[in-house]
């Protein structure tokens, strides 16, 4: 009877690490790709989070019973310990760039005033919808950027957005168009109908105009950590690591929290731009402080 406990405790320290890996997994792969600033957005990765807090927590929990269970005298002998995994030391080396990566993007964005109207907007229900151009106000002047040969202008423009007291004629300053924009031409604003106090404006579709050169930069430095820590990580220490110890776990999940903690200001507020950074800087600093910590202690 004693065996058979050991063998369900361990068994259950595997499935609930195995269901912790892919929430963790789930919640940083989403973390890290680009996203608009919408509370669906939003919530989506909270609820990815928490789930990943609770799975850890039951992890922690079944560990310390199959601990507990461990120490008790076997009547049979017990079975020859399994040889370290080759895909732990691999997924590790993945998982911890992508967790600080993760914590990098979330400071990409709009700033300054540009990312409270967007922030407000969306706060407000606000969406994107192509509109008709019912007149051009200023000279369109050339972007320098050239798509398929056609070259891109910018210019100031009337449109008729559908708010929903009645629609309002709206000058949309610096709408792109592929070409000199001329009027019933089409153009993406961002509003939000139920507020038509806030205005409308242009809304850029390209990659970079949403940070997306920072967002290279997050995902190259990710991939090259990766690939780095791929090579370099020991499949003896990291399976010594899978054994759980409150002093060390403990510590670590404590430090993991921290960092979820500093995600969360620019998650429900907007705040500035030097402190996003600062914020998601010190997150990302929080998985390899952790596992600095599992390493020297155990």
């Amino acid at each position: 009877m004693r065996t058979r406990s050991l063998r369900a405790s361990s068994v259950s320290t595997r499935v609930a690490g195995a269901a912790m890996v892919v929430a963790v997994s789930a919640a940083l792969t989403v973390g890290i790709l680009p996203s608009p600033p919408g509370t669906e957005a939003r919530d989506l990765r909270l609820a990815l989070v928490g789930c990943s807090v609770v799975c850890v927590l039951v992890w922690m929990t079944v560990s310390v019973r199959a601990r507990r269970v461990g120490g008790v005298e076997l009547d049979k002998p017990a079975r020859p310990e399994r040889r370290p995994s080759r895909w732990l030391p691999l997924l590790l080396a993945v998982l911890l760039p992508l967790a600080s990566g993760a914590a990098l993007v979330q400071a990409v964005g709009p700033d300054g005033d540009q990312g409270r109207w967007v922030a407000e907007v969306y706060a407000a229900g606000g969406e994107v919808r192509e509109v008709r151009i019912d007149g051009v106000v200023s000279g369109p002047q050339p972007t320098g950027v050239n798509v398929n040969g056609t070259d891109e202008y910018a210019a100031d423009v009337v449109v008729t957005l559908g708010f929903e007291d009645s629609p309002r004629r709206t000058t949309v300053r610096g709408a792109r168009t592929l070409g000199v924009p001329q009027q019933g031409d089409t153009v993406s604003v961002l509003y939000a109908p139920a507020r038509p106090g806030l205005g409308g404006r242009y809304h850029g579709s390209g990659f970079f105009t949403g940070g997306g050169v920072a967002l290279l930069w997050i995902w190259a430095v990710t991939l090259f950590a990766a690939a780095f820590g791929c090579g370099i990580l020991d499949r003896a220490g990291v399976h010594a690591a899978r054994r759980f110890r409150g002093d060390v776990h403990g510590v670590a999940a404590l430090l993991l929290g921290l960092g979820v903690l500093c995600l969360l200001p620019g998650a429900f507020f907007q705040t500035p731009t030097w402190a996003g950074w600062l914020l998601s800087f010190l997150a990302a600093c929080t998985p390899w402080l952790a596992m600095t910590w599992v390493v020297k202690r155990l």
